[in-house]
């Protein structure tokens, strides 16, 4: 899997080695934020996009994610965080709409069932809804992480996107236990892009 993240960030570097033929976008990613008095998140991503003809959209990202708890019964508080880089390649179309392909190597969060893992390998495919407002550009849509629906929850962590899942699957042993069955890899994702005048 690291290797294709290798292949996903250089396909990406060398497209953007010809950055001068592209427009340019920063773009500002809201992944989690969400709190109370017994703990919650929040953090995002930075994108760097290069546009090619206001359809194509590629280029680095870096993300940020703080998680806090506090167990007021049981007097525990605490916090984590994760860093993490990769690359993404969207594609807007239809004026409305966009097509997503994004590659991460993140920090492990957790490190239960394997304490020598430090990252965590993510590949997301997906969409939205994509609209341009002059000097802002929406994109709202929902993203399947691959690796993390492959992977063996009894011997490999979990991915440090987790906690952001909300679609549960059903247990088929026992449909009626509520959450029994995990959850989808699946979650949303809000970015604002700005054009930049480089």
């Amino acid at each position: 899997m690291k290797v294709l993240l290798a292949v996903f960030v250089t396909v990406i570097f060398n497209l953007s080695l010809t950055y001068g033929q592209y427009d340019k976008e920063l773009g500002i990613e809201i992944q989690a934020a969400s709190g109370s008095n017994l703990g919650g998140s929040f953090g995002g991503a930075l994108k760097m996009a290069f546009v090619e003809d206001d359809a194509l959209a590629f280029g680095p990202l870096v993300r940020y994610k703080f998680i806090y708890s506090n167990n007021i019964e049981t007097g525990f508080s605490g916090n984590r965080s994760f860093w993490g880089a990769g690359g993404f390649l969207h594609y807007r179309f239809m004026e409305w709409f966009y097509a997503a392909a994004e590659m991460e190597l993140n920090q492990t969060v957790n490190k239960f069932n394997n304490p020598n893992s430090n990252w965590s390998l993510a590949l997301f495919l997906g969409g939205g809804i994509h609209r341009d407002f002059g000097k802002v550009a929406l994109n709202a849509g929902f993203l399947f992480d691959v690796v993390d629906a492959l992977r063996d929850p009894i011997t490999q962590n979990q991915s440090p996107f987790a906690f952001d899942y909300f679609i549960q699957r059903q247990n088929p042993n026992n449909p009626n236990q509520q959450g029994g069955g995990g959850y989808f890899p699946i979650i949303p994702r809000v970015t604002f892009f700005f054009p930049l005048g480089l």
